[in-house]
């Protein structure tokens, strides 16, 4: 899954990943503001925000976030390269299985996702009749391996916003005749360098993105 929306090189990301020999992807939500400028609720609701003041701040920062990375995307001539990713990639397994990858879950790229918190009831309910093995989804940037049902469902964590602060995190599937097996990984990074680009490229809501690159916003599931 891509996520070229928080982050100072957006253009480089995506090149980065258009690089890689053998890559497929899915498309999240942060992908589609982009393209279409939405904001996630509650920032889309400028009910709310007349409700709620505080609002306010919050949906300018996004909006002009948005509209910085369009930017950066148009400019570099790289934004066709997320207007036609798909939003679920499926395929078969060594030892006959299938596994679906997604970004938050099957048929959504938002709401509620594959995380290591909620009972067993709720991830059962956002995978329902998937018709899939093995469920690979992001969205809630909660490094997960857990088995529910029939279904194993995985997520690596972030790469680029870890809930961890100065690790990224990352998962590596391999699947042969025998089956499936899942290591989490994790790698330091220097966020503090991420920082600094991202006030140095100008970047609309760069404070926002200080707090959870240094751990001191606390993310919700």
């Amino acid at each position: 899954m891509t996520w070229c929306l928080f982050g100072p090189r957006p253009a480089e990301v995506l090149g980065t990943l258009a690089g890689l020999p053998g890559i497929a992807y899915v498309r999240g939500n942060t992908d589609r503001y982009v393209l279409t400028g939405e904001q996630p609720v509650p920032h889309s609701n400028a009910g709310d925000a007349a409700r709620d003041p505080r609002l306010v701040e919050r949906m300018v920062a996004m909006a002009g976030a948005i509209g910085w990375t369009r930017g950066a995307l148009v400019q570099s001539g790289v934004l066709d390269a997320i207007t036609d990713l798909p939003t679920t990639i499926c395929a078969e397994l060594p030892d006959g299985g299938r596994v679906l990858g997604v970004h938050a879950s099957p048929g959504r790229d938002d709401g509620p996702g594959i995380a290591s918190s909620p009972p067993d009831e709720v991830i059962s309910s956002i995978l329902g009749d998937c018709g899939a093995d093995v469920v690979i989804g992001g969205h809630t940037d909660d490094p997960t391996d857990r088995i529910v049902g029939a279904v194993r469902a995985l997520n690596p964590g972030s790469v680029g916003l870890s809930r961890q602060a100065g690790l990224a995190r990352r998962m590596l599937v391999e699947a042969d005749e025998e089956g499936v097996s899942v290591d989490l990984r994790r790698t330091p990074h220097d966020a503090n360098a991420v920082v600094n680009d991202l006030y140095d490229r100008g970047y609309p809501n760069a404070a926002y993105l200080e707090k959870a690159l240094t751990g001191s916003l606390t993310f919700g599931s």
